[in-house]
């Protein structure tokens, strides 16, 4: 049996994804985000492109953030000046937010960063190639899936690789 190191497979997928990340994170620290910012506000921004309402209640549901999470996060985000928290005029009950200019340039150069980081990774690498490497990895997902005994994280697999690119090909982060 070979020994565990540097090149196993787990090991470069991981560094892969600790570069992607700090590359991200880098690009988003003169805009003043979080990455957890950044996500909600990709995510605020693609619902508005939608013309679809959000309240805070949507980001607690679709992230599995508490209510106190959601407000804090929600607090900074106004007080940086990416969105505004408004009583809805439907259900006074209900705060709707809404997403200032700035958010939408800071969610498109999110995005730009993004597909940058992508284009720098696979920068040597035929279109044949890229497609067998995406194959791969969804072949790595599938058997790691197959082998987990709980059926609800294969299912949250799917929904976050779904909702990541619908997020990126549609507006948000």
């Amino acid at each position: 049996m070979s020994q565990v190191g540097k090149g196993d497979l787990g090991f470069k997928i991981k560094t892969i994804s600790k570069l992607l990340t700090q590359n991200i994170t880098n690009s988003i620290t003169s805009l003043d985000l979080t990455s957890s910012q950044a996500r909600v506000l990709g995510y605020l921004c693609y619902r508005t492109k939608r013309q679809e309402k959000v309240y805070p209640r949507d980001i607690e549901r679709d992230f599995r953030f508490t209510h106190p999470t959601v407000s804090g996060l929600l607090q900074r985000l106004e007080t940086k000046g990416y969105l505004s928290i408004e009583t809805s005029a439907e259900d006074r009950r209900c705060k709707q937010i809404h997403v200032t200019k700035r958010a939408l340039e800071a969610n498109q150069q999110v995005l730009d960063q993004l597909a940058a980081s992508e284009q720098r990774l696979v920068s040597d690498m035929s279109g044949a190639e890229i497609a067998q490497f995406k194959n791969l990895l969804d072949r790595m997902i599938q058997n790691l899936s197959a082998s987990n005994s709980a059926s609800q994280s294969t299912d949250q697999l799917h929904r976050f690789a779904d909702e990541t690119e619908r997020e990126t090909e549609d507006c948000g982060c």
